[in-house]
């Protein structure tokens, strides 16, 4: 959602107005005054050369106006593309920080993991080395007993 001060606009209403103004720019694309000049009477009073500039003139201006609707058209794809595009960026976005946290607590886990088992192994070799500390003494005695 954008916002801009106070207000707020939803996706829904910025492809609303983008779809309107395509439509404005594509759709209603002669005014009164263009169709005039496209569609006046000759004045030249028999003179073709004069007309032969003029239709040369409209033919230019309408190649102008069908390459500025194709410019327009292009643009408004583009946006759209580019509208695609931060879409897909803000999922890979998301993806990342899911997968940087997933990491982080298999690296938590894996430290843990691994504490335990070093305490294990402590636990076992104190263990062992009291046995045989134990082991030792009642050696010791029994030999200073019967000695």
């Amino acid at each position: 959602m954008l916002s801009s001060g106070k207000r707020s606009l939803s996706r829904e209403d910025i492809k609303t107005a983008d779809k309107d103004e395509k439509e404005s720019l594509l759709e209603h694309d002669s005014d009164p005054d263009e169709d005039m000049l496209f569609t006046r009477p000759s004045t030249s009073n028999g003179n073709e050369h004069v007309d032969d500039k003029i239709d040369g003139v409209k033919l230019q201006i309408q190649e102008v106006a069908d390459v500025m609707r194709d410019n327009v058209q292009k643009v408004m794809d583009r946006g759209e593309r580019l509208e695609d595009l931060q879409q897909a960026s803000d999922r890979l976005n998301l993806a990342g920080n899911e997968f940087r946290e997933a990491a982080k607590r298999a690296q938590q886990r894996a430290w843990l993991q691994n504490m335990r088992s070093r305490v294990i192994i402590i636990m076992v070799t104190v263990t062992i080395v009291l046995f045989i500390v134990d082991e030792y003494n009642i050696y010791i005695k029994l030999y200073l007993y019967y000695r």
